[in-house]
């Protein structure tokens, strides 16, 4: 499902699990617990999705009716996150053709570059140098400089600002339909490599503009007589 674009991308976005490193967030277990949690704080999340952002997104749009700060909401389970995002990064290894495809995107196509996930700054902080991806990225997104985690199209939003570029301009690339979602409600391309998060069915029937086997296909969008190895 490759669709041909008429013009080059001038700036990449990319979600970090499943996409530049393999996927070891523990989902269920998250989700489990953050349900209690918010049972704990009055809500009521027992027809809610079974999704760790969906619970998240809920909760912080029903806050104020329930009389509770947003911030609070946010604060408490983003402490039960927090353990998840550094128990999945103790395991993380960079998937193949990453460490090739970036710095030449990066230096010899001159585009920005952006990392935007729903994972935390205190996981991503620390596990960017370990993993050999520091320095490659001009704008970071995490879960802390959002309200709306994905599938909400905020933190793509933040960063298109933050690079000062045109959604028109700009292809995010990621692993789920999550991902799909958020690029399609920020008004994005996107781009989504298998293998990651969700099921291939799943992602065909949400129709991003691109489907990729791996993140070296890329390359098809910046044919100029050489190839990224």
């Amino acid at each position: 499902m490759n669709k041909q674009t008429d013009h080059a991308f001038q700036a990449l976005l990319f979600d970090l699990e499943g996409t530049l490193v393999d996927f070891q967030w523990k989902l269920s277990d998250a989700a489990r617990e953050a349900k209690n949690e918010l049972r704990r704080l009055g809500f009521d999340p027992s027809t809610w999705e079974d999704n760790y952002a969906t619970l998240w997104n809920n909760a912080v749009q029903l806050a104020t009716q329930r009389g509770i700060a947003k911030r609070e909401i946010m604060s408490c389970i983003d402490a039960i996150y927090d353990r998840y995002d550094q128990d999945a990064a103790s395991r993380w290894s960079v998937l193949p053709k990453i460490k090739s495809v970036l710095p030449h995107l990066k230096v010899e196509k001159q585009l920005k570059l952006g990392l935007v996930s729903n994972i935390g700054n205190q996981a991503i902080a620390g596990a960017l140098p370990r993993l050999g991806l520091a320095g490659l990225f001009d704008v970071i997104v995490t879960r802390d400089d959002v309200e709306m985690l994905k599938p909400s199209g905020e933190g793509i939003k933040i960063a298109l600002g933050k690079l000062r570029a045109e959604d028109s301009n700009t292809l995010f690339v990621g692993d789920s339909v999550t991902d799909i979602l958020a690029a399609k409600d920020a008004g994005v391309k996107v781009a989504i490599v298998q293998g990651g998060e969700s099921a291939s069915t799943s992602l065909v029937a949400a129709n991003p503009t691109y489907l990729w086997r791996t993140i070296g296909e890329l390359e098809t969008l910046f044919i100029g007589g050489e190839h990224i190895a």
